[in-house]
């Protein structure tokens, strides 16, 4: 690598920014005297220029807006002749990503322009494209994942959620099916645009809004729960005698301080009144959620092995958020003491996880499936007891028998 291939690869980027800094729907509504900026959405993109300026102005600012990062990947591409191609390929598409900056931060604009979903969207599909010519595998991903699209549509009608929601699984599964791919840091790299302008939408949106008072005052409650997998990290770097042993400390103390609520009026008083972040209503005269879950988390690892022990605590962990947060933000059809928004969303986030652990653990798709039923099953119908004991034992014990069986 020589000072002229240097100098190339940053005339690439510079090209690639400038390519990136046309907004044609600036443009567009220059030649009407508005600036598109201060109309509508107040974003130069294609969807504004649509509802500011029309179809005949959006479709050209489309076309562009979607193909200038290839474009600025292709000029590279003849700038870069003669140069190593592992360089050249690193500024290629470094100059596509700076096409993206461009449009977000045109010079001319001071540095005010879009937010560049079209742009990277183009960089997307071109990077899907690479990817099913190296093989078929992604091709069968996306086949999953438009699953989970029809499950999260319906869910939350916001398509904003979307890539927060699916883009992680998306990167993660490059990385699986296609370890040494050269696009895969550039790929997550535009799906992290992507899924960024997505939460940005849905928080200046308001797309998920919860105002159930009972979940905002303990709302760490759930969110606190992925700190039990630590006691499966112990089990699967140490032993299961470890984590049988930190899991039942926990869970004893759990017990006690329950215990001295149930002997003391004044510990009642003090965790159940005066901190009222704590305990939930009607958790007054019985072990909390937190102690059951803690329960069934010990018991879990203490019984089964620990491909069914993570796969059964994760459906709880993950499912349980899921469910609660979309059952409450989106939760429309109420059905036994669960809403069917919130029972999808727990199936959703239970086919994410089984899509993980299939690919990273050994365990069979098929003790998958029946663990996600049976967690799913236990999650939604009331079965007479707190579903953060009913969860874990029934889909351990059902993958169990999976297992057993040779399935």
């Amino acid at each position: 690598m020589n000072g002229i291939e240097i100098l190339m690869g940053i005339l690439s980027i510079i090209i690639g920014y400038l390519l990136g800094s046309i907004l044609p729907a600036y443009l567009f509504g220059k030649l009407k005297g508005i600036d598109i900026r201060e109309e509508g959405t107040k974003n130069a993109g294609t969807a504004n220029a649509f509802r500011v300026l029309g179809l005949p102005y959006a479709i050209p600012t489309a076309l562009y807006d979607t193909l200038k990062g290839l474009l600025a990947i292709l000029i590279a591409s003849y700038v870069m002749t003669g140069s190593p191609p592992e360089l050249a390929f690193i500024f290629m598409q470094i100059s596509g990503l700076f096409a993206i900056v461009g449009h977000v931060f045109p010079f001319y604009l001071k540095f005010r322009g879009g937010q560049g979903n079209a742009t990277a969207t183009g960089l997307l599909l071109f990077y899907l494209v690479n990817y099913i010519n190296a093989g078929p595998e992604i091709f069968y991903v996306l086949i999953f994942l438009m699953i989970l699209v029809a499950i999260f549509t319906y869910i939350s009608k916001a398509g904003s959620l979307l890539p927060v929601l699916l883009f992680p699984l998306l990167g993660y599964s490059v990385f699986i099916n296609y370890p040494e791919s050269p696009f895969n840091i550039f790929f997550c790299i535009v799906l992290l645009h992507i899924a960024t302008i997505g939460m940005y939408k849905v928080i200046t949106e308001k797309k998920l809004v919860i105002t159930d008072e009972e979940f905002l005052s303990r709302w760490w409650r759930v969110a606190i729960r992925p700190v039990a997998l630590l006691f499966l990290l112990f089990y699967f770097i140490f032993s299961q005698a470890v984590a049988v042993a930190l899991s039942g400390i926990v869970c004893l103390c759990f017990i006690a301080l329950d215990i001295s609520r149930f002997l003391s009026k004044q510990t009642q008083e003090l965790l159940t009144v005066k901190v009222k972040s704590i305990f939930r209503k009607g958790e007054e005269k019985k072990f909390s959620s937190m102690t059951i879950f803690l329960i069934s988390t010990f018991i879990v690892i203490l019984i089964f092995e620990i491909e069914i022990a993570i796969t059964a605590l994760v459906f709880l962990t993950f499912g349980d958020m899921y469910s609660k947060i979309f059952g409450l933000a989106y939760g429309r059809h109420k059905l036994f003491d669960k809403t069917i928004e919130g029972t999808l969303a727990y199936i959703g986030c239970v086919i994410t996880c089984g899509y993980i652990i299939f690919t990273a653990m050994d365990i069979s798709l098929i003790v998958l499936i029946i663990g996600g039923i049976a967690a799913t099953f236990s999650e939604f119908f009331p079965l007479g007891m707190n579903d953060n004991f009913t969860v874990p034992i029934i889909s351990s014990a059902a993958m169990f028998l999976a297992v057993f069986f040779g399935l």
